[in-house]
């Protein structure tokens, strides 16, 4: 089955900041929906378009899957610590969570930023292509979420808006705040578990300054540390994954245990 794109409009910081407040205040699908439509109505006055900004921002924050809800609610809890600067660490890992294409553009941008100062559309486009294909939907998205990291101050972008630098580091003051990103980084991954040192140094963590390391993992709520071999640490989710769904007995059988 093909994955869908999703992110596929410029998405500015200054809404996903409005949208997180109001999500701690009223998680209402409806009414999150209306106060977005409203908040976009002067730079998208056309509906349709308008709409899918708003559905993009809601997948972001309200439409969480279950098995991500912890770390959406952990995230809305730190929300009360954290400077308003800080806040794109939470709205980066929401974004991993929600939109696989933005986890590997993501990896793909750190990954070439690793080996030189100056990216293009291009280079990001061919390295997107080939996982998800020569597809219109990624073309039109690869430039909207380019954008969008340079509205966030992620990536700078040059006068002729070819070339794109990555922007200074976003270091934090709150190790528990760097420590979510992180959990929110191996959900995203989808994978069981994950080596200490390639969760630190994530390709798709380019924007941000880490401070923690394999010790603050050990002690994180959450986190479980297992040692394979001399010198290596694997790292897995030790709670929060949602509960195996109960098996739903057949109308008969249910009658039967009611009797007894």
């Amino acid at each position: 089955m093909t994955t869908v794109v999703g992110f596929d409009r410029k998405i500015k910081l200054d809404w996903l900041d409005a949208l997180v407040d109001r999500v701690a205040q009223d998680q209402d699908p409806a009414k999150l929906r209306s106060y977005l439509h409203k908040i976009l109505a002067e730079e998208h006055p056309g509906e349709v378009a308008r709409g899918k900004t708003v559905t993009v921002l809601m997948r972001i924050w309200a439409r969480v899957p279950e098995e991500h809800m912890h770390l959406r609610d952990d995230a809305i809890d730190l929300l009360k610590t954290i400077t308003p600067k800080d806040r794109l660490w939470l709205h980066w890992g929401m974004c991993l969570l929600a939109y696989p294409i933005f986890q590997d553009m993501t990896t793909s941008i750190g990954r070439l930023l690793k080996l030189q100062d100056e990216i293009t559309w291009g280079q990001v486009h061919r390295r997107l292509g080939s996982t998800w294909g020569e597809r219109t939907t990624v073309k039109k998205a690869i430039p909207r979420l380019v954008r969008s990291m340079v509205d966030w101050q992620v990536l700078d972008d040059s006068e002729d808006n070819k070339l794109f630098t990555a922007a200074k580091l976003h270091p934090a003051k709150s190790k528990k705040l760097e420590v979510w990103l992180l959990k929110a980084s191996l959900a995203a991954q989808n994978k069981e578990q994950i080596e200490a040192n390639e969760l630190l140094t994530l390709p798709t963590l380019f924007p941000f300054k880490l401070s923690v390391g394999k010790s603050d993992l050990r002690n994180a709520k959450g986190l479980e540390v297992h040692r394979q071999g001399l010198d290596m640490d694997m790292i897995e989710m030790r709670n929060g994954r949602p509960k195996p769904k109960a098996k739903v007995l057949p109308p008969k059988q249910q009658v039967l245990f009611a009797d007894e």
